[in-house]
Order: C-alpha cells, then structure tokens, then sequence
C-alpha cells in the first residue's frame, strides 16, 4: 500500500455498495446531493459512517492527495460520487443538476479528455473565477493495456517549484510565479488573467495558454520553451498513479498539478467497437471541512 493510500474496509465498501444500489439513479442522487436531502436514512448513515475521512483529511494536508482503494465498482460513478460527498460539502454542478461527468478513451477523437494521446500536466477549470478546490476521478475500466497505460501523474506545486528552482531556469520561474498571462477556453470567450501562482496556488493548463496566445498574443513569446521546460520537470517529480475499476484518485486543483499517459484501446469489430479506459469525473469546490 502506497503511502498516500485509503483503503476501505470491507465493511465500509458493503455499506457504499447498498447505499449505491439503494439510491439507484444517477441523476436523481446528483440533484438529492446537490440540495443536500431527499436521500433517506442510508445515505446519512453513510456520510456518518465515512470513517476513511480522518485518515484522508491527514493525506490531504500532507501531500494533497489521496487514493482510495476497495471501492465498489460502478459504472457511471455512482459510488465514486457518494465518496465525496462524504468528503467535501460542496460538489460543483453544470447543467443545473449534473455532478458527474464521464469520459471513454477513443481513437477517433482529439477531443483533450477522450484522446489517446499523452496529456498535459494541468488544473481544471482554470479559467473560472475561483477553480474548484479538488478533482475526484473514479476508474470505471482501466485501460485495455493496465498498467503500463492508462496511468495518471500528481505533481504538488512545491515540489515542481522546487524541482525547477535546482534546474537553474529562472525564467521558467519567472512564467510561472512572476508573469502576467491570459488563459482562454477554447470552447467560447472565457478568459482569465494574472499570475500562474498566487502564494501556494496555481492554474495550469498548456492549452488554455496556447489558445488565448492565438487569440490575443498576449502571453510571452517563449511560452512554448517554458511550457516544454515545465512538463519535462513535472515528469521527472511526480508521482505515478494506477487505478483500479473503482477505486478513486483525490486531487487538489489549487495546490497540485495531475496528468494521463497514453491510452490503448482493444478492438472487438473494427472500428467502431473497442475496449478503452473510462472514468467519472467530478468537482469539490471548497476544501474539506
């Protein structure tokens, strides 16, 4: 077991899999969690029960992340989204009443979150007003070639800051604690600007700089150098991660970068049926309590 390992009991993970399977639809528990009733009296039970959450508030403040083991599998993140709401208070919705968001590996798209290519280390949502405090991804099928694909990447900004600083590349430092940037989503006219760092903060994303430097060219000419520069680092500091279907990895988006190698994908009948890696994603928008 890894250090930064939360390993459910057995009861635990009984309790998790009868509350999911008493619940039932995803939809209905997203917008029960939402207003925060309408679930019953197991549902309560489990926030009380949560007993793993001592044990992950301690890896939370010491390395900013967690991985939770012996989750029962789901196949939409069900048991992936009761986990946190037995953690965080306040989970992020989009579209009204939605929490979870679930994505399939694919050949045929260069879509960024369903791409087999090789990801950016980065924080979601960077370009919002205030980020949301953590990212929670549940495995709801590892990839077909697990686990020397598939895997995912944490890098705390201390220790890519430190990691940097004994490179020597002050400019590299500069860009990320001392430059003004614009980042911008490409999918419609959000931006934001300011540092990359504030204090022990940080939002990242290579793609949302690139995209506003097209738009406005206002980011520094040797963005590409330092976002180069920023990755090979991250690389050589952080920590590999192998998800088991189920199991969950909990990341802080305000104090740690994370990131996917590539994926494979098993084709059944080409080309459109295969076996590719999914998970379920959602968002915390304030720390633990």
């Amino acid at each position: 077991m890894a250090a930064t390992d939360v390993v459910l009991s057995d009861g635990q993970a009984d309790e998790l899999a009868a509350c999911a399977d008493e619940l039932g639809d995803l939809g209905a528990i997203e917008a029960a969690i939402l207003g925060r009733n309408g679930l019953g009296a197991r549902f309560e039970r489990w926030l009380g029960f949560a007993g793993f959450c001592s044990s992950a508030k301690t890896l939370w403040t010491m390395h900013d992340h967690f991985v939770v083991r012996n989750v029962p599998p789901s196949e939409d993140g069900v048991t992936g989204l009761l986990l946190a709401a037995g953690f965080f208070s306040v989970l992020k919705s989009y579209r009204g009443t939605r929490v979870v968001k679930q994505f399939r590996m694919s050949p045929w798209t260069t879509e960024l979150s369903h791409t087999l290519a090789e990801g950016h280390f980065h924080t979601d949502i960077n370009t919002a007003d205030r980020p949301p405090a953590a990212t929670i991804m549940q495995c709801l099928l590892p990839d077909p070639d697990a686990p020397r694909h598939g895997k995912l990447r944490i890098v705390p900004l201390k220790d890519l800051l430190g990691a940097i600083h004994r490179t020597g590349n002050a400019r590299a430092l500069r860009f990320l604690t001392e430059d003004d940037v614009v980042m911008a989503n490409g999918s419609d006219s959000e931006t934001w600007s300011g540092r990359i760092t504030d204090g022990s903060a940080i939002r990242f994303h290579p793609e949302t700089l690139r995209a506003a430097q097209r738009r406005y060219g206002t980011n520094p000419s040797d963005l590409e150098d330092c976002l180069t520069l920023i990755h090979e680092v991250a690389l050589s500091v952080s920590r590999e991660i192998d998800l088991a279907r189920g199991e969950v990895l909990v990341v802080s988006n305000r104090r740690a970068l994370h990131q996917r190698s590539a994926c494979t994908v098993r084709f059944r009948t080409f080309p459109r049926e295969f076996e590719s890696r999914a998970v379920a994603v959602l968002h915390a928008l304030e720390e633990p309590q």
